[in-house]
């Protein structure tokens, strides 16, 4: 993406959804590119004259055919720029609570390779980005109830 009057690349922005199960298990979702598979928050991307609100809901039903979930408070935003990439990213996480009888089902058509609830235990062991494990460990042990602002975490590489 470009930025029209700069001729730069334009700063992308992504909507991603926090969500727990009733084991107080993580929802993340697993791509895999250049043979290197990695988790994230599942999200995607805000297109021009789309809500934030409406950007989440549209890419977790496209991802994960996940409908009539609850927008909660926003959780946190955070940064990702790769300068040798020419990309930067900034992503804003909201509090997404499930239905009772909403399934999670990966979109076969998509670049998702996976999707699942994982425990904390599991989470300190896999390949998740943003680079932020312990900020999210934290905010894990309080139900991602706070709103932590903007965390700055660095240029990633």
């Amino acid at each position: 993406m470009v930025n029209a009057a700069s001729g730069k690349p334009a700063i992308r922005i992504r909507a991603a959804a926090v969500i727990l199960n009733k084991k107080n298990e993580l929802l993340l979702v697993n791509h895999v590119k250049n043979n290197k598979s990695y988790w994230l928050f599942p999200g995607g991307g805000v297109e021009y004259g789309e809500k934030i609100s409406a950007a989440i809901m549209r890419e977790l039903k496209e991802e994960l055919s996940i409908a009539g979930a609850v927008l909660k408070n926003p959780v946190f935003m955070h940064e990702t720029i790769f300068p040798q990439k020419k990309r930067h990213i900034f992503n804003i996480y909201f509090r997404v609570i499930l239905g009772k009888k909403t399934g999670v089902s990966v979109n076969p058509e998509k670049i998702l390779k996976g999707a699942c609830f994982i425990n904390r235990e599991k989470f300190r062991k896999i390949r998740f980005y943003p680079v932020i494990k312990n900020v999210i460990l934290k905010m894990w042990k309080k139900g991602f109830t706070e709103n932590r602002g903007f965390i700055d975490a660095g240029i990633e590489t």
